[in-house]
């Protein structure tokens, strides 16, 4: 029998668990902390939880939000939409439930994306964003992306086959330094997400958000963007190529920075500390 619930690490301290009700379902989020608010939001498979050891960080100079989006970690799992756009307008209604007028935004690799969105379509909301890895600045679905799809995955929204080393792979893929203590522990939690009963679910939210990235890249509406964002490179990423967050780079508003570190994709594992150095330098207009 498959696990009923993945592992899942620890909560950081002063923070709590919190549901809100939505037409589709639950979302489920984290929140905790003191200061401004501060929405991080996750990439494409990843849940709040990859925000936990960077958490540790900002949490006594911010208030802290992570949610699940739709369709990943303990939120629910619908038939929906999933993509940047569905994204955007769910992390509008929930900073409405959560009366919050106005918040920095936070997003790694699709969360990046997304956030972006946010800020494009309502400006209000955002003080100043931070794009860790940000996807967006693709070309666009090319035919080697359809090809791929198609190989991979059914009309149903499926994978045509699971394995659970192909997490192995994905995780190791992300990783500039494979040799990181932290690749073996997500390697692990992942895995068991994958091997619960929700997994035909996942693979639908998972396939679906990320056609709907592929079918719409971000940089043509840059120039629309007025929020100062913090578009933070890893110079070893093997998921968002430099060629990606080059085009996003060239279309930035006043007031922001493009900044590269000696990392994969994943610097909120590899370096949370550095990480939240410059987010915290460049949120208070440093």
């Amino acid at each position: 029998m498959p696990p009923s619930r993945p592992l899942e690490i620890p909560l950081p301290p002063e923070m709590r668990r919190y549901r809100l009700h939505r037409p589709w379902g639950w979302l489920h989020l984290v929140a905790g902390g003191q200061g401004p608010p501060l929405v991080m939001v996750h990439g494409l498979g990843g849940s709040c939880q990859d925000f936990f050891v960077l958490a540790q960080y900002l949490a006594p100079r911010y208030t802290l939000f992570l949610p699940d989006l739709p369709g990943f970690g303990r939120s629910d799992k619908p038939d929906l939409p999933y993509g940047p756009a569905f994204f955007a307008v769910e992390l509008a209604a929930m900073a409405a439930e959560l009366g919050l007028k106005r918040a920095h935004w936070l997003g790694h690799c699709l969360g990046g994306q997304a956030v972006i969105t946010l800020a494009l379509g309502q400006p209000e909301l955002v003080a100043r964003l931070v794009g860790v890895c940000a996807a967006g600045g693709h070309q666009g679905s090319s035919l080697r992306h359809r090809w791929l799809m198609g190989l991979f995955t059914n009309r149903q929204d499926r994978l045509r086959g699971f394995l659970p080393w192909m997490v192995n792979i994905g995780v190791w893929w992300c990783y500039g330094d494979p040799s990181h203590h932290s690749r073996r522990e997500l390697t692990r939690r992942l895995r068991s997400q994958w091997a619960t009963g929700e997994r035909a679910r996942l693979e639908r939210s998972f396939i679906r958000a990320a056609q709907e990235h592929l079918a719409n890249p971000l940089w043509p509406l840059m120039g629309r963007l007025h929020s100062p964002l913090l578009l933070i490179e890893g110079a070893r990423d093997r998921v968002i190529p430099g060629r990606d967050l080059a085009r996003l780079a060239r279309r930035l508003p006043p007031g922001s920075q493009h900044l590269r570190l000696p990392c994969g994709h994943l610097p909120v594992y590899t370096m949370p500390y550095r990480l939240s150095r410059l987010v915290d330098q460049f949120l208070a207009g440093e």
